[in-house]
């Protein structure tokens, strides 16, 4: 599901999986293919603070992919965690999101320029 296009709603019912590597690869999926409908339940890993932590750290680079403009708000405070791996993660993908948003906002503005 993760290298081919196409498996949506799949993607969101293994999200709901008990089997802790089936939802780890969703996550990974749904942030490879930008999957907005699995927002709330991504978002909802990061701020869960029972998430298994392979499982944190591909939720904080699916919410950096699905919605960068809104990923450093998400990500904030797990930049700060205790657990170096996570907080460099939360960094990373906060650094990644923001350039993300820059290239959206400069296509949107060349965009209006062109139009």
């Amino acid at each position: 599901m993760r290298r081919v296009r196409g498996f949506d709603d799949q993607i969101l019912e293994a999200l709901k999986s008990s089997d802790l590597e089936v939802q780890y690869e969703a996550v990974n999926a749904a942030g490879n293919w930008q999957l907005n409908a699995a927002w709330s339940h991504i978002v909802g890993l990061v701020h869960d603070s029972a998430t298994p932590k392979p499982l944190l750290l591909a939720a904080i680079s699916a919410v950096a992919s699905i919605r960068p403009q809104e990923a450093g708000e998400i990500l904030v405070d797990l930049a700060d965690s205790d657990d170096q791996e996570i907080a460099e993660a939360a960094e990373e993908a906060i650094a990644i999101a923001d350039g993300s948003s820059d290239e959206i906002e400069d296509d949107e503005d060349t965009n209006d320029w062109v139009n």
